[in-house]
């Protein structure tokens, strides 16, 4: 009697254990081969990094990113000021309908003006960073804010305007 309770407390226990290890493997939190190995946090931090990008070695930096864009305003070349936008950037495609609009109306110049040379950086992560710069609206001195985010290449592109 004693060794048929202790199989079926031990079949009990593997179905949950067994239960509890299929639902870790469909979140990616264990391996799918038997015996159904915890991944370590290593492992996880390898597979699921947090920071998107953030081991990409920096190619392009938001300074040069910001160069280029202006060149794109000055030069009228609207296909490369879209270049330099973040197309993982929730606000991608209204950028890019900002900057169609703009072209079609032979605003570049007028834009161009409007961003001066240099920005000032307010802070820059692993694989985020935000800018600024100061311009005068009537009499009040005013900030405007650009968001950088790194792409898989390394290369920081423009998430605002």
């Amino acid at each position: 009697m004693l060794v048929v309770t202790a199989l079926a407390g031990g079949y009990f226990y593997f179905q949950k254990w067994r239960e509890v290890k299929q639902q870790k493997i469909q979140l990616g939190l264990s391996n799918n081969k038997f015996p159904w190995r915890d991944y370590t946090a290593e492992e996880l931090a390898k597979m699921y990094p947090q920071t998107k990008y953030a081991d990409v070695p920096t190619r392009v930096t938001p300074e040069q990113t910001y160069a280029k864009f202006r060149e794109a305003l000055r030069t009228n070349n609207l296909e490369m000021a879209i270049e330099q936008l973040n197309r993982e950037s929730g606000r991608y495609s209204g950028n890019v309908t900002d900057l169609q609009g703009a072209y079609s109306a032979n605003r570049f110049g007028e834009i161009y003006k409007e961003y001066p040379e240099a920005i000032s950086r307010v802070s820059t992560y692993e694989s985020i960073a935000q800018y600024y710069f100061n311009y005068k609206d009537g009499d009040t001195v005013k900030s405007h804010f650009i968001d950088f985010a790194k792409d898989a290449s390394g290369d920081w592109k423009m998430a605002s305007l």
